[in-house]
């Protein structure tokens, strides 16, 4: 089970320091709708975890609801040019852009995340109530606005 401690063991074995509280599960977003219907069927999840200085993704078991010991993408801070988080749906959809791309995220809503993907590979405990996605994820999605405006505010003193 992919619970806080084991998300951050993985990130200390591949040399990462995580910043408590602030991982969640998100996937990478849909291009067209097409994209997002295959994506019903079959979608691969990830653990995105602020670190000391990037943001971390490592990708989950297709198997069992728990991390590989691989990092799947890293995003240093200081390559970062913006950030925007928008509701979409049911989910909230998250683009980082960088000097020359955008990667476009997709992360669960809390509030049903515990029928849903992101709380089912989120497990704290056994419960099954308590997952750290729901906990995480609105100071999560405010520290990705908030790298988005440092960064923004950066360019402008330029």
């Amino acid at each position: 089970m992919a619970n806080t401690k084991r998300i951050n063991q993985v990130l200390e074995g591949l040399g990462y320091e995580a910043e408590e509280g602030k991982s969640i599960v998100v996937s990478y977003a849909p291009v067209n709708l097409s994209d997002r219907i295959a994506k019903l069927l079959r979608n691969s999840y990830f653990a995105l975890s602020f670190c000391k200085e990037s943001i971390v993704l490592l990708p989950f078991s297709d198997i069992w609801a728990d991390v590989k010991k691989e990092v799947a993408l890293e995003l240093p801070y200081n390559s970062i040019l913006g950030v925007q988080v928008t509701e979409e749906g049911l989910n909230y959809r998250i683009d980082i852009r960088f000097q020359d791309e955008v990667i476009s995220l997709m992360a669960q809503q809390a509030e049903l995340s515990a029928l849903r993907s992101s709380g089912i590979n989120s497990l704290e405990d056994w419960t099954f109530i308590n997952n750290w996605h729901a906990n995480n994820l609105k100071g999560t999605l405010e520290a990705l606005k908030e790298l988005g405006r440092n960064e923004q505010s950066r360019e402008n003193m330029e």
